[in-house]
């Protein structure tokens, strides 16, 4: 990637921290990564199509966990998943609040989900689930630490919620 389009998402990156994104300014990104109008120009139409690459950036990035082979993963797949989206907190603070974005990130998980368990309605099922609960997550202002947050999700994944209720199948 260009050192100077890096330096512009990081930058962006950082000011979501303070400021909401309708407030942001392409002159206070380019202030902060400091370079010119022309270099954010060079790589971005405006500020909406700098989220948008951040957007595909970060959630290719997020979907890129469910491609992994289970022994690639070092540590559980959701600990990667929850860091993740601790990391880019400010991306996802602001991701998550947007029920399209959610909406889309479902059904792009679904349809990874779907190539693993090979049944379109667990896919849905789990991914609307996952996402779901990484919404609240976010939203509680991560009152959990990733590790935390991980342990949980990959416990609800685990659980045989039937055998709760009375009912084998």
């Amino acid at each position: 990637m260009n050192v100077g389009k890096e330096t512009i998402i990081e930058a962006f990156l950082q000011l979501l921290h303070k400021k909401s994104f309708e407030e942001l300014s392409v002159k206070e990104i380019i202030q902060k990564a400091g370079f010119s109008r022309s270099t954010f120009y060079l790589h971005f139409a405006d500020k909406y199509e700098l989220m948008e690459d951040v957007r595909r950036t970060l959630n290719g990035h997020f979907l890129s966990f469910y491609e992994m082979e289970f022994n690639q993963w070092g540590k559980p797949m959701t600990l990667h998943l929850c860091e993740h989206i601790f990391e880019y907190r400010s991306f996802y603070e602001l991701e998550f609040s947007d029920t399209n974005a959610i909406q889309k990130l479902s059904n792009r998980l679904a349809a990874h989900l779907l190539l693993v368990f090979d049944d379109q309605d667990y896919a849905i099922f789990a991914s609307y689930g996952t996402i779901g609960y990484l919404t609240i997550w976010v939203k509680n202002s991560f009152q959990m630490s990733p590790a935390e947050a991980a342990e949980k999700l990959l416990k609800i994944g685990f659980t045989n919620w039937t055998k709760k209720i009375g009912y084998e199948i």
